[in-house]
C-alpha cells in the first residue's frame, strides 16, 4: 500500500511570514468531523513526535487560516480553533488533539 501523507500549511495568505508544512503520515492522524463543519485531528506518536506537531500549532492564532491536504487531494482551507494538551497512553505513545473549522466563502 502507498504511504499518503496529511499536510498542514501555515502562513500561506500571509506575504509578510514565509510559509510553513507540517508533514505527518497518515498513519499517526485520524480525523472526526464534528456538526457544523468543524473537525478534530487527533496525533498519535513519541514524544518528539507529538512535541514537534504541538510546537507547529503553538504558535497559531485562533481563527488563523491553516490549509489542510489529506493525501495530496488538494489544500482546503480551515480556521484553526484550538489544540489539546499532550498526553500519555498506557503503550508508550502520546496524544495530541487539533480543532479546526471549515472555512467557508460566500460567492
Amino acid at each position: 500500500m502507498e504511504k499518503s501523507n496529511i499536510v498542514f500549511i501555515k502562513n500561506r495568505a500571509n506575504t509578510k511570514k514565509s510559509e510553513e508544512k507540517l508533514e505527518v503520515d497518515d498513519q499517526h492522524v485520524t480525523i472526526q468531523s464534528r456538526t457544523g463543519g468543524s473537525v478534530v485531528v487527533n496525533f498519535k506518536g513519541s514524544e518528539a513526535e507529538i512535541i514537534d506537531i504541538g510546537n507547529f500549532f503553538k504558535g497559531i492564532d485562533e481563527v488563523e487560516p491553516l490549509a489542510l491536504n489529506i493525501a495530496g487531494a488538494g489544500d482546503v482551507d480551515h480556521y484553526f480553533r484550538g489544540i489539546s494538551d499532550m498526553t500519555a497512553n498506557d503503550d508508550g505513545l502520546f496524544n495530541l488533539s487539533v480543532t479546526l473549522q471549515f472555512l467557508s466563502t460566500t460567492v
